[in-house]
């Protein structure tokens, strides 16, 4: 017709540039369905997203780029899953504790909901997550979360762990698995009803396999946006590793949750949460469709064990760090300890009276910025937040780091500077430190967190000065970011402090 002819063949380049255009467009069209109401991002190529906008593994800078470009709350797409990305202490605040209902979701990825399998706290929502969650505090609270119950354990914890360290002092040390080890004796006090000894192989064990489950999740952003990738011949991204892993720590909860049902029927219970916890299922055993099972016991017991033990750990590490580097605080440190309380065991009634101290505590907190995108959180429906429309199930991330790293808040954030915290009558002051994030999926240990911190960091500079250590590389404070954010591998010369 009218003397044009046109080759619609499949080997004409031109119809394939015509095809990829359409398909980019209806792409973006299609994964952007209400894209005048949605906050605004980068362009969201198809398959991939935004990823390209997103830079290297370290995405804190990038977005830091981001959110000056497209305001506090913006899109993002992780392959093609819709992330909305908050910014900033009053976005943050506004999402999770004024709307908190709406934004209580998990918004879960692939490998946490693969490996989670639905049960647990961390990874659920909703009912379910409602009734586990208020029955898992009442529980911790009756075992004596933020009461002295609790702060017996923890303090018979510490003297192992003091004189593990003292068999360590004068030598060049790394000291992450001595710290990881006691701090997890505390979890496993609580949940399992004993403690082990450092060298335990089977303990060894445990942690060992505990650890790389926890680093190869920290580094599965191409499963999470891929799924299909596990699939691929051979292990490249680690997930049969990972699965086999998950399996042998929830075999070794069943285990202990076996021995406990064993001890009942002897009339030799023991009292700690998977007892209580046992006894509550047996409540329930003609309660229709109970939430109440073994099986959600292995979930919480997983959540508790790692929650528990990584990120008080990890904070613990980056204070021996941040000591190292700056003896003129540690000096301060060890004048008010040794003022105040002197060799007396450190207790919680003392923390106000260390206020400096404390002060280093929350400045470790704020600097390490051990989650720096925190948890994530999904939307249970659809809610207009700040103008913008947010779908129902949204993958919601909080990003800590535009909190904790903001120059407005916290003059020369880069610096450690723990005075930022004392008001002008040497109070503690600032609600913007939110390491427990926010809202009503605040972080379930979080009392038990700041127990250990104070009692674990009083005692240490009680007891040690830290110093770098001669032939090793200054400790780095740019960290590793994985689930948490947590030190590259140090070390430093621990040395004993003169009685006074």
């Amino acid at each position: 017709m009218f003397g044009l002819e046109v080759d619609v063949s499949i080997n004409n380049p031109q119809i394939w540039l015509v095809g990829i255009i359409v398909f980019i467009l209806a792409y973006n069209y299609l994964t952007k369905e209400s894209w005048k109401k949605l906050p605004p991002g980068p362009p969201a190529l198809p398959l991939i997203g935004s990823l390209p906008f997103l830079g290297s593994s370290d995405i804190r800078e990038p977005l830091r780029k981001l959110a000056n470009k497209y305001g506090d709350v913006f899109t993002i797409y992780l392959g093609t899953r819709r992330v909305i990305v908050l910014n900033g202490y009053d976005v943050i605040y506004d999402a999770f504790v004024k709307n908190g209902q709406v934004f209580s979701g998990r918004g879960n990825s692939f490998i946490f909901a693969e490996l989670s399998g639905g049960y647990g706290v961390v990874s659920t929502e909703g009912d379910f997550w409602r009734e586990q969650r208020r029955h898992a505090l009442h529980i911790l609270r009756d075992f004596g979360f933020g009461r002295t119950l609790l702060e017996d354990r923890i303090l018979e914890e510490v003297t192992f762990f003091i004189e593990e360290m003292e068999k360590n002092t004068k030598k060049p040390l790394y000291p992450q698995p001595i710290i990881q080890k006691s701090v997890a004796n505390v979890i496993a006090s609580v949940t399992f009803g004993k403690r082990a000894d450092y060298e335990d192989p089977a303990f060894t064990k445990y942690m060992k396999i505990f650890n790389r489950s926890i680093k190869v999740m920290g580094n599965s952003g191409v499963i999470n946006t891929f799924p299909f990738v596990r699939f691929l011949p051979g292990d490249l991204f680690h997930f049969k590793q990972l699965r086999s892993d998950i399996d042998y720590l929830n075999s070794e909860y069943q285990r202990i949750i076996d021995e406990h049902k064993e001890a009942a029927k002897e009339g030799k219970e023991r009292e700690d949460f998977i007892s209580v916890y046992l006894r509550k299922i047996e409540e329930e055993k003609n309660v229709k469709d109970s939430t109440f099972t073994e099986r959600q016991l292995i979930g919480i017991c997983g959540d508790l064990f790692a929650a528990g033990t990584e990120t008080t750990s990890t904070t613990l590490n980056w204070a021996i760090i941040y000591m190292t580097l700056n003896p003129n605080i540690q000096d301060r440190i060890h004048a008010e300890i040794d003022n105040v309380i002197g060799r007396a065991e450190p207790k919680m009634n003392h923390r106000l009276l260390l206020p400096f101290t404390e002060a280093s505590i929350l400045e470790t907190q704020r600097l390490a910025d051990l989650v720096p995108l925190g948890v994530p959180h999904g939307v249970m429906e659809d809610v207009y937040f700040r103008g913008y429309l947010i779908p129902k199930d949204t993958l919601i991330i909080p990003n800590m780091y535009s909190v904790h790293m903001n120059p407005e808040l916290w003059p020369e954030p880069e610096k450690f500077k723990p005075e930022r915290f004392l008001d002008s009558d040497n109070k503690i002051d600032k609600k913007e430190l939110i390491p427990f994030s926010l809202g009503k999926r605040v972080c379930l240990g979080e009392s038990l967190a700041r127990m250990e911190l104070f009692l674990y960091f009083t005692s240490m500079m009680q007891h040690f000065r830290f110093k770098l250590a001669p032939g090793y590389p200054v400790p780095s404070t740019k960290g590793l970011l994985g689930i948490t954010n947590v030190p590259e591998r140090f070390h430093v010369i621990v040395e004993t402090r003169n009685e006074n």
